[in-house]
């Protein structure tokens, strides 16, 4: 079933990960807009231009790709997740003008495809059976064996003022993208929102239609199937409740919120809608928000809202609620957990919603749901990266795994100049360090030879500064794309660099959280000798910059190496290489008494204390 179950919880297994997971990130071919599929130990991914991975879910190994074939349409994005049921993972491709495939999880082999026609919408599949929406437009139900028709079900004709129909099909160049309502199965029956606008539900054996409710849905509205209620929205922000059985309304609940395509989720008797706060009728840009309701009387539990708006369904289950925001131009998008019981903040953490492309610029923001499995989260990104950490507490990933297949993977169906992936990032690193050295070393003889009677060199320090800082952007955007050593390089590089700068404190400031950002770097790397030696020296630099000149800015420094080498402790006792534990608690201690000292809890860095104070009871009150 798409999202784990017809509650579209997007939670399935065991609650903790296994003793053998460690976070790790992987780099994919394209933007992620869909949300992934984990099964059998198995975690599938699409990208934004159809190109499928799978990976081992525990450890990331990349297992076998699939790329459409090259007849796909340039214009058509690819928001469908996919469905893994019965050792066998189907999900609709561009290709041929829009088909569904099955292919085996273990070897990626292609079982059987059918045509089905370019649609926006997640199959769903349950008891042998793939339900998939088609163009006419119809629902059909097909074999998980050989794809054979069991049955097909004819639905009512599009809305006329469903103008985003319109855009897609022009898009698309002119091939109908049909309507993006996924479809939920609960016994025997399936539930969905047809193009015209009604929430139709169908008998599972037959296709037969039992009853149809007319209410206005956006036709890119999905529902959630509890039981005996189904659960949608419209687009005044109404959460409609109806029964499962004849379709009559038990009860309605008018949200506040611009919902859009988000799917509601009803977990442990509760009902939770997120979407786009609204303000005076006009939809906010910047500000979202998440609401929790009974599931049974519709009694309004807890409200919570988010820095940036929502645009994908959470996921909810074992008392926790995951929610990612979408960010924007304006605003950063985060990845949180809440309790249910009351929507307190368990864990926050930001991700990044830009693409990893200036030409994907247009996929911007976080639009994949969260999938939970075995108490790992999955996250697609549209920077083309697939993370997986731990649900519980939320630790980022510490391990990127990059392929030379996919490094050199391109769209398919666009032109090569545009989206190849280019060269190494260590190499890019180094072109681009070399021609900073160069103009340094340029500017620097000018000065030397300018100031030579006055002894001063000020354009060299400029020059250095300005490559400093130049080789610091250059680290952390390598670190953010996962490449960790050329991140490493840089940050070093930098701090070379830095010597020549003069010994204020901000540039020695800037140089503590450049030894930082350097350990870091080593760290997720997996050196842990070298790590241990640049944690040491950051504790010093950091202790004796308080000394210097006592502040809340340099005691955040402190705090903040003191948490990360606590972190550090705690990632590599999980990989089995150290016992760590003692001194993870140690360190995560003083940062907290550090935190508090310079009153942290009540200012920016309030989500880094609790982070650490998290860290220091898990270790020093185990389970």
């Amino acid at each position: 079933m798409y999202r784990g179950d017809a509650a579209r919880t997007g939670v399935a297994g065991a609650s903790r990960p296994p003793e053998e997971f460690l976070p790790w990130g992987a780099l994919c071919p394209g933007p992620v807009l869909a949300a992934p599929a984990v099964a059998s130990g198995m975690v599938v991914a699409v990208d934004a231009y159809g190109l499928l991975t799978a990976r081992d879910a525990i450890r990331g190994v990349l297992r076998w790709t699939y790329a459409p074939e090259p007849r796909t349409l340039p214009g058509t994005v690819v928001t469908a997740a996919p469905v893994i049921h019965q050792g066998a993972a189907h999900f609709v491709s561009p290709e041929g003008g829009g088909r569904l495939l099955s292919l085996d999880l273990e070897s990626g082999d292609v079982r059987w495809s059918r045509h089905t026609g370019v649609a926006a919408a997640a199959p769903a599949a349950a008891g042998g059976l793939v339900f998939a929406c088609a163009d006419g437009p119809r629902l059909c139900a097909l074999s998980v064996e050989d794809g054979s028709e069991v049955w097909t079900a004819e639905l009512g004709g599009y809305r006329s003022d469903e103008w985003d129909l319109i855009g897609e099909v022009l898009r698309s160049g002119g091939q109908p993208v049909f309507f993006g309502s996924s479809p939920a199965v609960c016994r025997d029956g399936v539930y969905l929102v047809g193009p015209d606008g009604a929430l139709y539900a169908l008998a599972a054996t037959d296709g037969s239609v039992r009853w149809r409710r007319e209410l206005d849905f956006s036709v890119r509205t999905s529902c959630a199937v509890d039981q005996d209620r189904v659960y949608a929205s419209d687009p005044t922000g109404v959460l409609h409740v109806l029964d499962a059985h004849d379709g009559r309304t038990l009860w309605t609940r008018d949200t506040g919120i611009d919902a859009g395509d988000v799917v509601p989720v009803v977990s442990d008797g509760q009902v939770y809608v997120a979407g786009r706060a609204v303000s005076a009728g006009i939809p906010r840009l910047t500000s979202g928000a998440i609401l929790a309701y009974d599931a049974v009387t519709g009694a309004h539990k807890w409200s919570r809202t988010t820095g940036s708006w929502v645009a994908a369904p959470p996921a909810a289950g074992e008392g926790r609620v995951y929610l990612a925001t979408r960010g924007s131009v304006l605003d950063a998008a985060e990845l949180c957990a809440l309790a249910a019981t009351d929507g307190r903040v368990l864990w926050r953490r930001p991700v990044d919603h830009r693409s990893g492309h200036p030409t994907d610029v247009r996929w911007d923001g976080v639009r994949a749901a969260t999938t939970v499995h075995d108490g790992v989260l999955y996250l697609g990104l549209p920077d083309r990266t697939l993370r997986a950490l731990d649900a519980a507490t939320g630790i980022v990933s510490f391990r990127f795994l990059r392929r030379r297949a996919l490094r050199r993977a391109r769209p398919v169906g666009v032109r090569r100049n545009r989206f190849i992936a280019g060269l190494r990032p260590a190499l890019r690193v180094l072109l681009l360090v070399a021609l900073c050295v160069a103009v340094g070393g340029a500017l620097g003889a000018t000065s030397w030879w300018l100031a030579a009677g006055a002894g001063a060199v000020p354009l060299l320090m400029a020059a250095a500064q300005g490559a400093s800082r130049g080789l610091f952007t250059l680290g952390v955007r390598a670190q953010q794309r996962g490449a960790y050593r050329s991140a490493a390089v840089a940050f070093a590089l930098a701090r070379a660099s830095q010597l020549l700068t003069p010994p204020g404190l901000r540039s020695a400031v800037h140089r503590v959280r450049t030894l930082g950002n350097l350990t870091v770097s080593v760290g997720q790397s997996g050196a842990f000798g070298l790590w241990k030696s640049l944690a040491a020296a950051h504790r010093y630099a950091a202790s004796a910059l308080a000394r210097r000149s006592p502040g809340q800015e340099t005691g955040l420094l402190r705090a903040q190496s003191y948490a990360m080498t606590a972190q550090g402790f705690t990632v590599f006792h999980e990989s089995g290489r150290v016992d760590g534990t003692r001194e993870a608690a140690s360190y995560a201690a003083r940062a907290v008494d550090l935190y508090r000292t310079v009153d942290a809890f009540s200012g920016r860095h309030r989500a880094e204390a609790e982070q650490a104070n998290r860290l220091y009871l898990a270790l020093a009150v185990p389970d």
